[in-house]
């Protein structure tokens, strides 16, 4: 907490990276258990229930083949 009074509480922008994982299709954020499930080696979401069915998630079909 900040002692200082001229400080103000900023909030972030819904466009701004948090440590939370995004999906890269839609950019709707994600768990990181998500990301470790349905993500590639690196954990990272190429689709996500907002942009796909867990169908085409589970067969691997939003991963581009290099990333696999």
């Amino acid at each position: 907490m900040s002692t200082d009074p001229s400080a103000k509480w900023t909030p972030m922008s819904s466009r701004q990276q948090t440590s939370a994982p995004r999906c890269i299709n839609c950019g709707n954020q994600v768990t990181r258990q998500f990301a470790r499930v349905f993500g590639d080696n690196r954990d990272v979401v190429h689709a996500c229930p907002d942009c796909a069915t867990y169908r085409e998630m589970k067969t691997s079909d939003f991963i581009p083949k290099e990333a696999r």
